[in-house]
């Protein structure tokens, strides 16, 4: 480490005067604002392997080498993940540097760069706090010079060094340093998986009270190594804050608190004697003696001490203020601080109810409307934690916004409330002195006067008109006829919204339970109507019909169907060949060709309540088999069963005839003889089951 030295710097804090507890002139010194302002960059080359490559420092922000962190959960994957690029508390931090990016970045690459931040120190802003996080490449073959690098420099303002203990300059390899962590990435060679020493979230404060009145500046820097292919980078943000021990010893306690500033590593109280009596930040005393005086030594990463002591008083606020309006025009009001406090100084939170604030003493507030307002005084009384809250109604007056609010129509039937605003009291045309009145009909032309409370402020007659809203249409479009287990729709139109007892807020839908159903429609101005509406279920009609015959065939091709008639029920049906017909009982003939198989029979059957249903039957068409043919050449029934799978014997069991083109009345090509003969025929049903069929056939010649 370098620039680093210890030294007892002892002082007297009594109490800081301070308008609030943390400094003034440190904007964005977090980078709170999310961004670089207020902050200078600068970027450079340097590598003693390359020299050619070397610059000299240029201004200015420069992408990846200066960057803003705004991921609060994001990790350092150079660190195995163990690292938080953001430390707690905060939602900003700044990066300088980066690692090196195979296949863009150059080699040699000898990154160096720095941000600079200047301020001028006063009471509030004497401590520094620092909290940084370092990433840096190692390589055993680099002496320390030559490795990657971090630095933290106060200069003055002249730009000389102040040679204070809060400087901070380390190397990769420092051993004097303690909190590094090494990491190798796992896989591949060459830079990309060096060694990485790193060093999580360390807080340094630093002392600037004698720096009081000098405008001062503080550079940090990262470097990656003067060779060729090494990189370090760090992240870092920064505060500052009055120095101070603070005292939580308030009015009603039995306990003392001393908090000393945070950012130090160590801490060491002691009481006026020199004993030892705490080693944490806080230190508790219960029942304290007032008067007793008590010291903390703290100690810094860097090696810095500074000691402060602090007396032991009770703090006792008391909160008060006054107001008045300043005159009946301008809505200001004037506050006067009457609070008090044994101990250390007050600073001033008011806040006027309307999200606007003020840190005066005795501000002149000017209200954005005119009235009643609930203004509260929040104390706080450095050095110590001790706060105190007042809330008071006080009110403003200003005519122009002295006003009726509410709605020039009421719904038909019933009323709406026109109500004052902007003064202490009301006087309404009808006597009342409310600051609200309802308002039905037959309605008319109200006035109202508004009055202050204390300064005899009053603003001239207001006038509102109030009439009935006109009718309007609500539509009842809804089917309340519901079939068993199926849906209907209900359905309303003419509303801007609507409101279902379902929970439903379309102009329409669909119910599949019997039962009531409400729904409210409102229009624009939010009159409502409510329609109801009383779904009754109703069953189906039976349509469970008969068939008079289980098959057809070509010569038995007559089919009756019929159903059990009932009352105002209509019946169609559907004979499966592109025939219709209506009725309870239907009579229908067939023709019967040999490539169909069967028929599907549908019958839809409608209540009068419009339940409508549908069922199906099948009837099966099976071969017509004739017991005589005669095969005389006269065109009519001269082969027996063609197209059909059949086979012919005789009465010893001779097969005359095999095939599916029919039998003629020949074996082996002469004309068999007149007598009776069996025959076999197989032939598929509509669901290619194969069926056998046999009997005789009585041949005529």
């Amino acid at each position: 480490m370098k620039g680093i030295k210890s030294y007892l710097l002892c002082f007297l804090v009594a109490f800081f005067t301070m308008s609030s507890a943390h400094a003034q002139n440190c904007q964005n010194l977090g980078f709170e604002l999310g961004n670089f302002a207020n902050w200078v960059g600068y970027t450079w080359r340097y590598s003693t392997d390359v020299p050619a490559i070397n610059t000299s420092k240029v201004q200015g922000i420069v992408a990846r080498r200066q960057t803003i962190m705004s991921d609060t959960t994001a990790y350092d994957a150079n660190t195995g993940n163990a690292l938080k690029k953001i430390p707690h508390g905060y939602l900003y931090s700044a990066r300088l540097g980066d690692e090196i990016v195979n296949g863009s970045d150059s080699n040699p690459r000898g990154w160096e760069q720095s941000l600079r931040y200047t301020m001028t120190i006063d009471s509030t802003n004497a401590l520094l706090i620092m909290k940084f996080a370092l990433v840096l490449q190692y390589a055993s073959d680099h002496t320390a010079l030559m490795e990657p690098r971090f630095k933290v420099t106060l200069y003055d303002e002249s730009g000389t060094v102040i040679p204070d203990c809060a400087n901070y300059d380390v190397y990769s390899s420092s051993s004097s340093v303690k909190g590094f962590q090494t990491y190798t990435p796992s896989g591949g060679s060459g830079p990309g998986v060096s060694p990485v020493k790193w060093r999580d979230w360390t807080t340094v404060g630093a002392n600037l009270i004698k720096y009081i009145g000098q405008t001062i500046t503080i550079e940090f820097m990262s470097a990656d190594c003067t060779g060729r292919y090494h990189y370090g980078y760090a992240y870092f943000v920064a505060a500052c804050h009055p120095l101070f021990i603070t005292v939580k010893y308030c009015s009603g306690d039995t306990n003392a608190s001393l908090k000393a500033p945070e950012g130090f590593e160590t801490y060491s109280w002691t009481d006026s004697i020199g004993a030892v009596v705490g080693s944490s930040q806080t230190l508790t005393l219960v029942n304290p003696t007032e008067g007793a005086v008590y010291s903390c030594t703290m100690t810094s990463a860097t090696g810095c001490t500074v000691t402060l002591k602090s007396t032991i008083v009770k703090y006792v606020i008391k909160t008060d203020f006054s107001s008045y309006m300043l005159d009946c025009k301008s809505n200001k009001v004037q506050f006067t601080n009457l609070s008090t406090t044994t101990h250390g100084s007050l600073s001033y939170e008011w806040d006027f109810g309307d999200g606007n604030t003020s840190a005066e003493r005795n501000p002149i507030y000017t209200f954005a409307t005119s009235g009643r307002h609930q203004v509260a005084l929040n104390l706080q009384n450095p050095p110590s934690t001790c706060v105190d809250t007042l809330s008071k109604e006080i009110e403003s007056f200003s005519p122009p916004l002295v006003g009726i609010s509410g709605d020039s129509t009421y719904c038909p039937g019933l009323s709406t409330y026109l109500k004052a605003y902007g003064a202490y009291s009301y006087t309404w045309s009808n006597g009342s002195k409310t600051d609200s009145i309802e308002v039905s009909a037959p309605g008319g032309t109200f006035w109202m006067i508004g009055k202050s409370n204390t300064s005899g402020c009053s603003s001239d007659k207001i006038y509102k008109t109030v009439g009935e809203e006109p009718d309007w249409d609500f539509l009842d479009e809804s089917d309340p006829t519901l079939c068993k287990g199926d849906s209907t729709l209900l359905r309303v139109t003419g509303a801007a919204s609507y409101l279902w007892s379902t929970k439903d807020t379309t102009k329409s839908i669909f119910v599949n339970t019997p039962g009531t159903y409400t729904v409210i429609g409102a229009n624009k101005r939010g009159c409502k109507k409510t329609v109801t509406e009383n779904v009754i279920e109703y069953p189906f009609p039976e349509v469970d019909f008969s068939l008079s015959v289980n098959t057809l065939d070509s010569k038995h091709n007559q089919l009756t169907c019929s159903i059990n008639a009932q009352s105002r029920v209509v019946y169609a049906w559907d004979m499966g060949d592109g025939t219709t017909d209506t009725g309870p009982t239907v009579q229908h003939s067939y023709t019967i060709i040999n490539s169909v198989m069967e028929f599907t029979i549908s019958l839809t059957a409608t209540s009068k309540y419009g339940c409508v249903i549908t069922a199906t039957k099948t009837i099966e068409v099976v071969p017509f088999v004739p017991n005589i043919f005669s095969p005389n050449g006269d065109g009519i029934n001269d082969v027996f069963m063609p197209e059909i799978d059949l086979q012919i014997f005789d009465r010893y069991g001779t097969i005359l005839y095999s095939g599916n083109a029919g039998w003629d009345g020949r074996y082996s090509g002469r004309l068999a003889d007149p007598d009776t003969y069996f025959y076999l025929i197989h032939y598929n049903d509509p669901k290619q089951q194969v069926h056998t069929r046999k009997g005789y056939i009585t041949l005529v010649r």
